[in-house]
């Protein structure tokens, strides 16, 4: 861990909130694992949805991109479970149905995004990633 950590969360977390909607998401499956977009993806082809959701989460001190479940205008997390209910969640785009399958690039694609919106110097003094 490198001095500038909480830096460069609480720059991303003002980032999310000043430019990101917020939005309601129930509970779904508690996995609690690190694979979000697998298993949103995994339940969005099982469940026939067309579309699911990429967002920020923001969980106290910490943010995190995060992949969600979406049909009939309501989002489902099948990640966290109840745990969801404790976390604020900012919608970044649509993924839909024929970008699924490259959903890992669209994670790193966004990764790279945020690192950007850090600046040079919280990018050289922290490690952290979203």
């Amino acid at each position: 861990m490198k001095f500038n950590n909480s830096a460069a969360q609480r720059k991303i977390i003002k980032f999310v909130k000043n430019s990101l909607k917020p939005i309601t998401v129930k509970s779904g499956k508690c996995r609690y694992n690190y694979k979000c977009q697998m298993n949103a993806v995994h339940e969005a082809l099982n469940k026939g949805h067309k579309k699911l959701a990429m967002c920020m989460v923001v969980d106290g001190r910490w943010t995190y991109i995060h992949f969600i479940n979406y049909k009939k205008g309501k989002f489902t997390d099948n990640t966290l479970g109840r745990w969801s209910e404790t976390n604020d969640y900012y919608f970044v785009k649509w993924i839909y149905l024929e970008d699924y399958f490259q959903i890992n690039n669209t994670f790193t694609d966004y990764q790279e995004y945020l690192d950007l919106q850090l600046g040079w110097w919280l990018r050289l003094t922290s490690n952290e990633t979203f």
